[in-house]
């Protein structure tokens, strides 16, 4: 028996999954289970609920599921367009890094860290997805530029920002018998974000809901 966690920041993030796999039986027929919790929206939040999906991770396979802003274009778009439609992604690494170190207007503790977990590959759910860089910070980003040391570490063109991960990735990967990220990208970072998450947000989902599915049909 393969006994899975979904973990999302919000419900509605994994809804379109949960109907999924309900209405197609995946898990009654393979003898397979689920549960599903949420983070919390925010890097804060997450790491409040951090040691809680860590125990409801022990013995399952944890998938999680979110939304990302994208630094610049991938997958064909060249970096001076604006994303047209909501795309996925997986992780390579997650690194926190608030706007303003990213800017160079701050710097972390020690001076010049970058605090950045690598995240093993996909098992299951995440499967032939790119794997991107993922940065986190306490709050979503307004600008899309990096410091001149930084633009050497991270690729604009292969990295995105996600509020949550960090701060709960690593009970998760402590407990959990496997992890696997999908994140819908759907926004371009800078001041119309937010509208364009809004715009897209549910159709990521459907997106990860399909590509999940498929993934875990083959298991």
């Amino acid at each position: 028996m393969k006994n899975f966690l979904l973990v999302s920041a919000a419900a509605f993030e994994i809804a379109p999954l949960i109907a999924r796999l309900r209405r197609n039986r995946i898990f009654e027929s393979r003898g397979f289970d689920f549960i599903a919790a949420e983070t919390g929206v925010g890097a804060l939040a997450a790491a409040a609920t951090a040691q809680g999906l860590g125990v409801l991770a022990q013995s399952r396979h944890v998938i999680f599921v979110g939304t990302a802003g994208i630094f610049a274009g991938f997958d064909g778009l060249k970096s001076s367009e604006v994303l047209a439609a909501p795309t996925l992604c997986t992780a390579s690494r997650i690194a926190w890094l608030p706007t303003c170190e990213r800017l160079g207007l701050g710097y972390g503790i020690p001076r010049g860290t970058i605090h950045q977990i690598t995240v093993p590959p996909a098992q299951h759910a995440a499967l032939n997805l790119p794997a991107l860089s993922v940065l986190c910070s306490p709050s979503i980003s307004l600008e899309a530029g990096f410091s001149k040391n930084l633009a050497t570490t991270f690729d604009p063109g292969k990295t995105v920002e996600n509020l949550e991960l960090f701060s709960c990735i690593k009970p998760l990967l402590a407990f959990g018998k496997s992890v696997d990220i999908v994140l819908g990208v759907t926004n371009a970072i800078g001041p119309g974000a937010h509208e364009q998450w809004k715009k897209w947000h549910e159709q990521a989902a459907e997106l990860a809901a399909e590509h999940i599915e498929g993934n875990l049909s083959d298991l």
